[in-house]
């Protein structure tokens, strides 16, 4: 990698360079133009010549020592104006050229961010592709060398950008400014960078002593620091014994040496300060000086002012070049950072992989030894010979040696000693590409942020009959019944799927037929304009309809100003926030002696753990009467009341007069609801879908009894029955594969999380399968289901599956071999040919 900031900029783009070094020179061509203007103007100003005789404006000429040439040496005569014209033309140059140069530095910073963007992308690549084609065992390697690619790298961008663009534009205005200078009269320009040499030297000293402070005072900080500290131990002692005058003297002595670094190193600094100043503002004065001194050969006003000009932006540019320098210096430093974990990383990943694995062969260990540092786990001494395709089981718990094996041979962990191959070549020199192809790895489960689908096909997008392997995938690990319930718990978009919303609504009448017909319509409670829903909660009864945004989302209902009018017109204020602290005492007895991170609480408790204490101090002061209920306190009461469900939370709270009055209120709340507002929310209608209910309550147009045990489950096979009857069950399956997924798994139980990665490796058909973490948590009968359904679609090819133990059914037929691992050392039963295993 380079570490050097100027060639890296230029090799990442050496056509923008080339052309900010056309754009650079034609600035500094016009900056040469406006240093000779400003002398013929005041040559003009200060020595006019008669009204009749021509001006030359833009001439160049050199002007050369007496004995070489006895007059200015002519490049190029101008153009020959009158006295008039001459003078206007000189001022509107003056004036335009320093706006043009403007022009051209704004295209040249343009360049420079372009090269910027490019070198970031560049060096992230570069770190990319290093920890992506490290091996398992440089994973802190690599994190380390991730560390510096972030906010660091991004800071410094433009500082790459404009490495060498930058210096160039510096030097450049030096140059200029030196060489027309020299051009003007040779001792004005060796007096110049005599000047600029000094000035140069004197402004990189002050940088390194303005360092040298820096560290003084951070020395003086860290020490005040420990002062201060040892202080705050001794306190008990000093005022045990009264000793604050001696601590006093004592840190204060302390404190006095610990500055005086400060101040050697301030003052140094002052002196370097003074002096740089001094030569970069003698630096056009010089010019000045001198010029004044020869003003017998011919030097005229212009020139000299001209001269000074150029001085001072010289004495400018020698300035900025050095501290430029050193902010070079830095990203310099940044560079070797980073090419060193880069270094690091390669070094400990030594082996390169090239090879590619074949499609059947032996999978052999040689006095294989490994560490899983996130476990803590070791095997050692391990020797197999396993002919593939073959059915292996590996039996044992997880720290005996089983997961650590399977790591192995999937890619996760390199051996530490001894040798793992597959068909003659070493699993760890493998190319990576053919090694996930043959060797499909199912363990731990790493969610991406994006949707279920997205997370399923996560490595094998560029699949031609993706859909197809997605969909056998998913049967056989029995995921689509986690699909099939994300699908009717999820909306879609009516207007892209007009056919699928017309099914459903179609299928609603389905739906509620075969509930009468089953005698199951006792559990779905119909949603009804004339009726309270049991099963909703009174939120969702005064609105019925569904939230279209945030104004009526259910967070935000108690405190909008409609909603309270409507609340306030039916009487319903004062009994909802009864109600409301009825529901906050209740909560606060029943999850007393719970804490606020239990997951109880979060699940069940009407309010959040950071309201806690907020109602707790509600309702004791309710309680001891301190002092009236305040309009805040109501609104908030009411919004737990509005949250509260009585087939759910079996509070008995909710009577049916407080049910008419609610059903009143929905009548007002559907009447009165301004135009302004109806775009908010969508009310349920029998013969039309809701696009913002989810497709479970649009097929049912109803809620399910939550206080009837098996309503749920007898429900849910009525609706899968009635969308298999009608061809529905691939819409909603959709619907769900294109539900977002959260990226911390907390929407599914730790199986459907396994088996997402198992999806993901059978979808690229690999020729070994090791499947590490699938069977963890699930039920004896649900692990051979999946176990005889993994060995059917994998005939032919290679399995490996790790398990507590193996029942007769999942052995059915029998594994050609099983390993079984007891306190970290195999033992091979092989029912193939006579395999060699020895325990370490």
């Amino acid at each position: 990698m380079e570490r050097d900031p100027l060639r890296l900029a230029w090799k990442t783009s050496p056509i923008i360079h080339i052309l900010a070094m056309a754009l650079l020179a034609s600035a500094g061509a016009l900056l040469a133009l406006e240093f000779d203007l400003v002398r013929a103007l005041v040559n003009e100003i200060m020595q006019p010549a008669p009204a009749d005789v021509a001006r030359h404006l833009l001439r160049i000429g050199i002007s050369t020592p007496a004995g070489f040439h006895p007059e200015s040496l002519i490049l190029f005569e101008g153009f020959v104006l009158d006295a008039g014209t001459f003078r206007d033309v000189a001022i509107g140059m003056v004036i335009a050229i320093p706006v043009l140069i403007g022009l051209v530095l704004s295209a040249v910073s343009w360049l420079v961010s372009i090269v910027g963007t490019g070198v970031l992308k560049r060096l992230r690549r570069t770190v990319l592709g290093a920890v992506l084609g490290a091996s398992p065992g440089t994973r802190e390697e690599a994190a380390e060398a991730t560390l510096l690619v972030g906010e660091t790298l991004a800071r410094e961008s433009n500082v790459f950008g404009a490495a060498l663009i930058s210096t160039l534009k510096l030097w450049g205005v030096i140059g200029v400014s030196v060489a027309f200078t020299v051009v003007s009269g040779w001792r004005l320009g060796l007096c110049l960078a005599m000047m600029l040499v000094i000035g140069a030297v004197l402004c990189a000293h002050r940088l390194n002593l303005r360092l040298q402070a820096a560290r003084a005072r951070q020395r003086e900080g860290t020490a005040v620091s420990e002062n201060f500290a040892s202080v705050i131990e001794r306190l008990p002692a000093v005022h045990a014994h009264a000793t604050a005058p001696y601590e006093t003297r004592c840190v204060s002595q302390a404190l006095a040496s610990g500055h005086a670094p400060v101040e050697d190193e301030e003052r140094r600094l002052a002196f370097a300060d003074a002096a740089t100043s001094i030569v970069l503002l003698l630096a056009p004065l010089t010019v000045l000086g001198v010029g004044a001194w020869s003003s017998a050969n011919n030097l005229t006003p212009g020139t000299l002012v001209a001269c000074v000009l150029a001085a001072s932006l010289a004495a400018f540019g020698v300035r900025e070049v050095v501290q430029w320098q050193r902010v070079l210096d830095r990203a310099r430093l940044l560079l070797s950072d980073i090419a060193h974990d880069l270094a690091a990383l390669q070094t400990r990943d030594r082996r390169v992989a090239k090879e590619k694995l074949p499609k059947d062969g032996d999978l052999v260990a040689r006095n294989v030894s490994a560490y899983d540092p996130a476990s803590g786990g070791r095997i050692s001494g391990v020797n197999l010979e396993l002919p593939f395709p073959s059915h292996v089981a590996l039996v044992g718990n997880g720290d005996s040696g089983s997961h650590m094996l399977a790591a192995l041979i999937g890619g996760q962990l390199s051996p530490s000693t001894g040798h793992l191959t597959y068909g003659g070549i070493d699993l760890v020199a493998a190319d990576s590409l053919s090694r996930a192809q043959r060797i499909a790895f199912a363990g731990e489960t790493v969610l991406l942020p994006g949707t279920l689908r997205d997370n399923l096909i996560y490595g094998s997008e560029a699949a031609d009959d993706l859909d197809q392997r997605l969909a056998d995938a998913i049967a056989i690990t029995r995921l689509d019944r986690v699909t099939h319930a994300r699908g009717l718990a999820s909306t879609f978009n009516p207007e892209r799927e007009p056919k699928l919303a017309a099914s459903i609504v179609e299928s609603r009448r389905a739906v509620q037929a075969a509930l009468i017909a089953e005698g199951l319509d006792r559990f779905v409670d119909p949603f009804d304009a004339t009726r309270y829903n049991r099963h909703a909660t009174i939120g969702e009864n005064l609105l019925f309809g569904k939230p279209v945004g945030d104004t009526f989302r259910e967070d935000r209902l108690a405190s909008h100003p409609f909603i309270r009018a409507i609340l306030e017109a039916t009487d319903l204020t004062k009994p909802l926030a009864r109600m409301g602290l009825s529901i906050a005492t209740s909560m606060i007895e029943i999850f007393a002696e719970i804490p606020d991170g239990h997951p109880l609480f979060a699940r069940f408790s009407f309010f959040s753990a950071a309201d806690r204490a907020y109602f707790e101090d509600l309702v004791a002061r309710r309680n001891e009467k301190r002092r009236a209920t305040s309009a805040s306190d109501r609104e908030r009461l009411i919004g737990l009341s509005l949250r509260y469900n009585e087939s759910r939370h079996r509070l008995g709270l909710l009577d049916e007069g407080m049910q008419g009055r609610i059903l009143v209120a929905r009548a007002d709340f559907t009447r009165m609801l301004p135009a302004s507002l109806q775009p908010s929310i969508e009310f349920y209608e029998a013969n039309r879908i809701c696009t913002a209910a989810n497709v479970q309550d649009n097929l049912l147009f109803g809620r399910i009894a939550s206080d009837q045990a098996g309503a749920d489950d007898s429900v849910q096979a009525v609706i899968r029955r009635v969308l298999t009857e009608r061809g529905l069950d691939a819409g909603v399956a959709r619907i769900g594969l294109n539900s977002a997924l959260d990226a911390g798994g907390g929407d599914l139980t730790l199986t459907e999380v396994a088996a997402i990665d198992l999806v993901r490796c059978l979808i690229r058909e690999p020729d070994i399968l090791v499947v590490a973490r699938a069977l963890d948590g699930l039920p004896g009968p649900a692990a051979d289901k999946l176990v005889a359904d993994l060995r059917r679609s994998l005939a032919g090819r290679g399995l490996i599956v790790v398990t507590p133990e193996i029942s007769e059914p999942m052995d059915a037929p029998p594994f050609d071999a099983i390993i079984r691992f007891i306190r970290g050392e195999p033992s091979l039963e092989s029912r193939i040919r006579r395999l060699e295993s020895e325990p370490a």
